[in-house]
């Protein structure tokens, strides 16, 4: 056992540049999903805030709604892209390209729904704060 894993080791370290290259994209995409996750949660308390201490009688609830299925969504997607990146960081040697496309989507559907839920919370508070 401790043979394979010498050997993975070795095999390992013969990376080409591209692969080298990889690996460290996969290192910042995964801490792009961190600092979304961290953004995501701040918005749902800011969110929260809004709805307990600002508004009494918010007009549009809808896009409270919308703006919270956004965030939640964004940081589920979010902690799935995490996992996947980590996942090919750690198998790096046998990474598959198609795998790292479907954790490129996954982030990019992340990203596309956290932008979502921001617009929704703005559009939300302006309303809300010159009504």
């Amino acid at each position: 056992m401790f043979e394979r894993q010498k050997e993975n080791q070795e095999e390992k370290q013969e990376y080409t540049a591209s692969d080298k290259a990889y690996e460290e994209g996969s290192k910042l995409y995964y801490d792009a999903c961190k600092h979304l996750t961290t953004l995501n949660t701040g918005s749902i308390l800011l969110l929260v805030t809004f709805l307990e201490k600002l508004f009494n009688n918010p007009h549009w609830k809808m896009l409270v709604a919308i703006s919270l299925c956004g965030l939640i969504l964004s940081c589920i997607l979010s902690f799935m892209s995490m996992t996947n990146f980590a996942a090919l960081v750690r198998d790096f040697g046998v990474i598959n390209p198609r795998d790292l496309k479907t954790t490129q989507r996954i982030f990019n559907w992340s990203l596309l729904s956290f932008l979502i839920g921001i617009i929704s919370l703005v559009v939300f508070a302006l309303r809300n704060f010159y009504s």
